[in-house]
């Protein structure tokens, strides 16, 4: 499998290159600086999956990703975004145009290799948004009670706890303790990853 990895950070490309060729001899890696190099390479070249980061100088990870979508030879590639940043509208944003996962810095070469290999479980699964977005909203009305589905929801809407417990009309320490449930049944870090994953099941 050919990557293409995407990041204005020098340190942080190099890094992660050596880490996935440690733990992924199998895949090669490509890497890039911005969205400029990337879009030639993508043009020049067979890549499987794309991760890019969104804030880059020149054409940045959202402008790559429309230009992606818009190439009817790219517009189906699989493309991860990763960002530091990590709020609801920022992960809305993002899944909204088009990304197929979005991924938080800091986080671990392990974490990047379960995303990119979670999206090609779902690719091998069947190409189709619809029915994997059924297919994962079923895997998590099994996992989650009415109500954690409920605040899933809202916090793919882009809610914060305050807003979540006046919508549900909750204490704001029980929406806090169903987040902390769900993000442990979920095996997930933080409220942008929940946030990514309503967005991808369809719930919001």
């Amino acid at each position: 499998m050919r990557v293409l990895l995407v990041d204005d950070e020098r340190l942080l490309l190099v890094s992660l290159t050596r880490a996935l060729q440690v733990k992924r001899p199998e895949w090669t890696i490509e890497t890039a600086s911005d969205g400029v190099e990337a879009m030639r390479l993508l043009k020049s070249q067979h890549v499987d999956l794309l991760i890019t980061d969104v804030q880059m100088p020149g054409m940045d990870g959202l402008a790559l990703l429309m230009q992606v979508r818009k190439d009817p030879c790219l517009a189906g590639l699989p493309l991860i975004l990763i960002s530091a940043l990590d709020d609801r509208s920022s992960v809305r944003k993002g899944m909204f145009s088009g990304a197929d996962d979005y991924l938080t810095k800091p986080f671990s070469a392990e974490e990047l290799i379960l995303t990119v290999e979670s999206r090609l479980r779902r690719l091998e699964q069947g190409g189709n948004p619809s029915i994997q977005a059924s297919a994962l909203n079923r895997q998590l009305m099994e996992l989650l009670t009415d109500r954690e589905m409920e605040v899933l929801s809202l916090i793919g809407q882009g809610m914060v706890t305050k807003d979540i417990a006046a919508a549900l009309d909750l204490s704001p320490k029980t929406v806090s303790a169903h987040r902390q449930n769900i993000m442990e049944k979920l095996d997930q870090h933080n409220a942008a990853a929940l946030a990514a994953l309503a967005i991808r099941a369809g719930v919001v």
